[in-house]
This record gives C-alpha cells, structure tokens and sequence, in this order.
C-alpha cells in the first residue's frame, strides 16, 4: 500500500529549508495540487506542533506530521520531502525526512502506517533513502524495504 501513496508525483527532494514550518508547508504541496488536502490541512498540521510540540518526530531524522481528517482531508494521501540538510523541529530533533500523512478516518492509513514501520525501523535504511538523489530512487527503495519482510 505504501508504495502506491509515496510515488514519484508524491516525492520531493531539496536541499534545504529554513523552518520546520515551510518544511511541512513543501511536504504537503503534491497533496494540496492534486485536491487531496486543503490548505487548512497544512495549517492544522503546524498549529498542532505549536501547541503540543514535536511529538510528530517518531524516529531519529523522520518527522510524520497530521492532522484530523475533518481538517481538510479530501482523500488518503501521503507525501514525502527528502532534505539533503536538516531541518530542526527542536534543537535536538534534526530531521531529513518529512512524511506527510493524510487518514480520511481512524482506520484507513493503518495498514500503510505498518508498512512505513518496516522502511523506518532500520537506521540504515532511514540513511539510505536521505542519500538519494532522485525520486524514483526513494520509490524504489521504500518498494524494497516494505515489502522484505512480507516476502
């Protein structure tokens, strides 16, 4: 399921940004010209960090933001921003790896949620996807280590 939401269309690469905000702002773009989220979306998403905090960093170097489906979710949807350079959620919360995720209900993304656990449980492979240059490349990748497990 994961390779089927994190497509090239979906996948983005930049060398950097200059807060965690425009770095949610630059995740979320695919899904916002392609109508699956609306602006509100992406709002939500960092007015819920600003008043929460970082929780949305699950992992070393890999943030996951979200929001409520009822804040502009038009479709299930997720997006990912590659960045050659951190950018800081906290000071000690560096992240490369920007994972927008847009649930249409409570249930819906779970399956999609395992599958991204197997692509991030290994540092290695969170490293190995920060290092590529393409995306097609990342595709690739998130292809590979979703599925070694099943297999």
């Amino acid at each position: 399921m994961l390779s089927e939401l994190l497509t090239k269309e979906t996948i983005q690469i930049a060398n950097k940004v200059d807060t965690w905000q425009d770095a949610i702002r630059l995740a979320s773009s695919p899904l916002l010209q392609q109508h699956k989220i609306e602006q509100r979306y992406i709002e939500a998403m960092i007015q819920a960090i600003e008043e929460h905090g970082p929780y949305i960093v699950l992992t070393p170097k890999v943030a996951i933001p979200h929001a409520r489906p009822t804040k502009g979710v038009n479709e299930f949807a997720m997006s990912l921003l590659c960045l050659q350079n951190p950018v800081h959620f906290a000071l000690d919360k560096p992240v490369y790896l920007i994972i927008v995720l847009a649930a249409i209900d409570d249930a819906s993304h779970l399956q999609a949620l395992v599958d991204l656990t197997l692509v991030l449980q290994d540092p290695t492979q969170i490293d190995n996807i920060i290092a590529c240059q393409h995306p097609e490349s990342i595709v690739e990748k998130i292809k590979h280590y979703a599925t070694k497990e099943q297999i």
